[in-house]
């Protein structure tokens, strides 16, 4: 458990990955930043293997990959989409109670997937959160 401690970094083919070392495929973090809005980050996937789930590795994972955005951005807006893998014992809620927890705020729900954000710096948040980015007040 103590390759699940150090959390490494690397970049590959335009997406970024914070991950426990020596499992850098099946317990990481991929994000990239959005191609037509220099201050949006788009949180693609969180894997965790199923016998490392509900010990705190997410949180850590996700959390590292935020302290690492607002280094590069502090005024940035982070997305995330909830949506359970089909073979995952998680739910939607569970998802969803999971991204709120770490200040992500739902914006907006098609069928069976939950659109959240998270602003790094208040100022930047729209008083109502549209689902398009062009109304972002940088």
């Amino acid at each position: 458990m103590d390759q699940l401690s150090n959390i490494m970094h690397k970049e590959h083919e335009g997406f970024f990955y914070e991950y426990f070392e020596n499992y850098s495929n099946d317990c990481n973090c991929m994000w990239r930043q959005n191609a037509a809005h220099q201050n949006v980050y788009s949180i693609e996937r969180i894997d965790i293997l199923p016998e490392f789930r509900r010990k705190g590795l997410a949180k850590k994972l996700l959390s590292e990959t935020l302290k690492r955005i607002a280094v590069e951005c502090p005024k940035a807006c982070v997305e995330i989409t909830a949506e359970p893998d089909a073979d995952s014992e998680l739910t939607m809620e569970d998802l969803v109670t999971f991204y709120e927890s770490l200040g992500f705020e739902k914006y907006q729900s098609l069928g069976t997937r939950v659109h959240l954000r998270l602003y790094l710096d208040d100022s930047v948040k729209p008083r109502t959160v549209y689902d398009n980015p062009s109304y972002f007040s940088f």
